[in-house]
């Protein structure tokens, strides 16, 4: 079956499609390493996969005889009006590879989407284990729900192949802190390693900018039937920086401010992006836009009620009982009211299941100080509304309290308004104003409480 061939933009004085498109064949034809072309759905990964459609397109069918893989990464809490339009570009992508592009062999061209496990899944970690939401600094959900699926994906072809080369649609004139990433890894050569073994990466539209790959999507036709101006109005009143890279390693600055990213990203200080989605038609999505916001500010620091037997050094910790048990209900009554799965059955028997298995230590009194000797000497001192050393995994923070001596519990804190788990570290036992008997349901040590506390 022939290939149409794609009318082919006018060339800018800036950019020369002939060489470029020319430089894609010679690097396809260059040995038989498979191709993972990663895809995000945004404006970058979008023109990368074209010109590549385009320029295989005019190789004899004879040497398109490697394989040929689009990878695709759903982290499950994806702006679900992005997700949609995602999934609906990969129908047409793996149609015209197989049909059109690859009709000879279509058995070398694969579209893949990737998921998390469901142990890295991001509402068992948040509800189920408690986890903060994610911010600057304790961005736990980049590695659990980009890196390690893909990285999986990217391992298997490798195994199967013994090599492979990751596509990537990254351009220094996204930021300078690309451009100084991409410059640090420049070898002076196409390829540059990749952490994963017997792995390489190439990023064809590295100098590029930004209107250029405009510029191209506007003027060049879709090969797969795709609509690049709907692509465009996606990106009506977006921020600045686009859409989230895909990310395959550590040193790759996830989402921030975008368009093409997780509707829950609580990284980035205020979603412009989904709060044009509710301005923009979409008032659907305004109680998604409102739970976000809500993660983000029970998770600051500053809205927490310090006590003083926790200041100075006071340290954060998981969400509170309370709050993932309130979270988990506005998720679900979300999901029903607006008739769009935001958690899966797996992930919400899964997070119940923790849920449950944590509130084993769960305190009737409400929020209590716990005090704990742990097993290097020192001692800790925990707010929290359950005794963790009682649940499945008993992490504080950096500590395991297994081992770990509970010296008392005071009910009485003093504190109204705490979403998370505080506590502080003392070298000395820390001292309370009054004693009192450890509730019945939390563990006590084998001395009475009176004799085991420090008089103020």
């Amino acid at each position: 079956m022939p290939v149409t061939t794609v009318a082919r933009p006018e060339p800018r004085e800036t950019v020369d499609y002939v060489a470029l498109m020319a430089e894609i064949q010679d690097q396809y034809l260059a040995d038989d390493r498979p191709w993972v072309i990663c895809y995000s759905g945004g404006k970058d990964s979008t023109a990368l996969l074209q010109l590549i459609f385009n320029s295989l397109a005019e190789l004899p069918r004879a040497k398109l005889a490697k394989n040929i893989h689009v990878l695709s990464n759903d982290t499950l809490v994806e702006n679900p009006a992005i997700a949609e339009y995602v999934r609906g570009q990969l129908a047409g992508i793996e149609l015209a590879g197989k049909t059109e592009l690859f009709w000879h062999r279509p058995e070398l061209f694969s579209v893949a989407m990737v998921t998390p496990t469901l142990e890295d899944s991001f509402w068992v970690n948040l509800i189920g284990k408690g986890y903060p939401s994610p911010n600057r600094w304790f961005r736990w959900c980049t590695e659990r729900l980009k890196i390690n699926p893909t990285s999986r994906y990217i391992k298997k072809t490798v195994g199967e192949h013994g090599g492979a080369i990751i596509v990537l649609g990254t351009r220094k004139a996204e930021s300078a802190n690309r451009a100084k990433a991409m410059s640090d890894h420049d070898n002076g050569g196409r390829l540059r390693e990749h952490d994963l073994p017997n792995a390489c990466v190439y990023a064809p539209l590295a100098d590029l900018s930004n209107n250029e790959v405009w510029a191209y999507l506007l003027q060049a036709r879709n090969p797969w039937g795709g609509n690049n101006r709907k692509l465009l109005a996606l990106y009506g009143n977006a921020c600045k920086s686009g859409e989230c890279p895909f990310v395959i390693e550590t040193g790759t600055q996830s989402c921030g401010k975008s368009r093409f990213g997780c509707w829950v990203c609580t990284v980035i200080d205020k979603d412009q992006a989904m709060e044009s989605y509710v301005g923009n038609g979409h008032a659907w999505m305004k109680p998604l836009l409102e739970y976000r916001n809500e993660l983000y500010t029970i998770r600051q620091q500053t809205a927490q009620d310090v006590p003083r037997q926790l200041a100075p050094g006071t340290r954060f910790g998981a969400f509170l009982l309370s709050t993932r048990r309130r979270l988990l209900a506005s998720l679900i009554s979300i999901q029903t009211s607006t008739k769009t799965q935001l958690v899966s059955d797996p992930e919400l028997a899964r997070t119940k299941e923790l849920l449950e298995a944590e509130s084993r230590g769960a305190s009737s009194h409400g929020l209590c100080f716990y005090t704990y000797h742990l097993k290097n000497g020192s001692y800790v001192k925990v707010l929290a509304d359950y005794d963790i050393q009682q649940t499945p995994r008993q992490r504080l923070g950096p500590f395991h309290l297994a081992g770990a001596q509970l010296l008392y519990t005071e009910r009485d804190t003093g504190v109204r308004d705490a979403s998370r788990v505080m506590y502080r570290v003392f070298k000395r036992r820390p001292l309370i104003r009054q004693v009192r008997p450890a509730p019945s349901e939390v563990r006590r040590p084998r001395n009475a409480v009176g004799q085991e506390v420090a008089y103020a």
